[in-house]
């Protein structure tokens, strides 16, 4: 079986020696309990990307790592990284996503449907 390449785009940044966020783990704690996805936004350098990477170790948690970059404007990229990132997450299960080519690009919400079930 080939070893799939870790990509920074697609690699949780390892953190340590993060001061305790309780508070915001406790609030994100309810956000998720309230809704299958919850977005985080703030200021470059206010912590995001630590304060999610530091809820998913603190509490073990399998997740998808997916660094949202200008490359992603392009739809192909997209589901393309997102294909990887989902085959990573799912180690033993070799199940390959589609890939967005032109034939599917008449009906996006059809594919992104199909993709993400």
């Amino acid at each position: 079986m080939p070893r799939l390449i870790a990509l920074a785009k697609l690699t949780q940044p390892r953190i340590s020696g993060v001061a305790g966020r309780y508070r915001l783990h406790t609030q994100l704690k309810k956000e998720l309990s309230n809704y299958p996805v919850v977005w985080v936004a703030g200021p470059a350098g206010a912590g995001k990307t630590t304060l999610v990477a530091s809820y998913l170790n603190a509490r073990q948690l399998p997740s998808i790592w997916y660094q949202v970059d200008s490359g992603d404007a392009d739809l192909a990229t997209f589901f393309y990284y997102m294909g990887l990132a989902g085959q990573t997450a799912a180690k033993r299960k070799r199940q390959f996503l589609s890939l967005l080519t032109p034939e599917y690009l008449s009906d996006l919400p059809g594919f992104a449907h199909r993709f993400f079930s």
